[in-house]
């Protein structure tokens, strides 16, 4: 398990859930120390805590878990399906509009 995409991972998803570190801790039964050190990469949940950190944050342990690339993987096939029999003109609505949400989530997660 990768401690730093663990990390990040816990960190996205907490702010995505508008949650503070102190209110995660609070709803996973762990201290707000305990998250801190999670979310710097510093400790590594047990699977236990894994499985807690998901359900307050609203996901899956395997969203926590894995890669951005190995998501992204699994997922182009099915945005190049939905892609393939669009006329040019939905083509380029569907471009432009996933650029700018492209952006939009770069710069939220900054």
């Amino acid at each position: 398990m990768d401690k730093t995409i663990v990390a990040k991972r816990i960190r996205h998803y907490r702010h995505m859930a508008k949650m503070s570190q102190e209110a995660l801790a609070e709803a996973t039964g762990v201290s707000d120390v305990y998250i801190r050190k999670l979310e710097s990469g510093e400790r590594s949940p047990s699977l236990d805590i894994l499985v807690d950190l998901a359900n307050a944050l609203d996901t899956t342990p395997d969203h926590l878990l894995l890669s951005s690339t190995l998501l992204t993987k699994r997922e182009s096939s099915s945005i190049l399906e939905l892609l393939n029999d669009c006329t040019p003109t939905e083509f380029i609505i569907l471009y432009e509009n996933m650029s700018a949400l492209k952006e939009s989530l770069r710069n939220h997660m900054k």
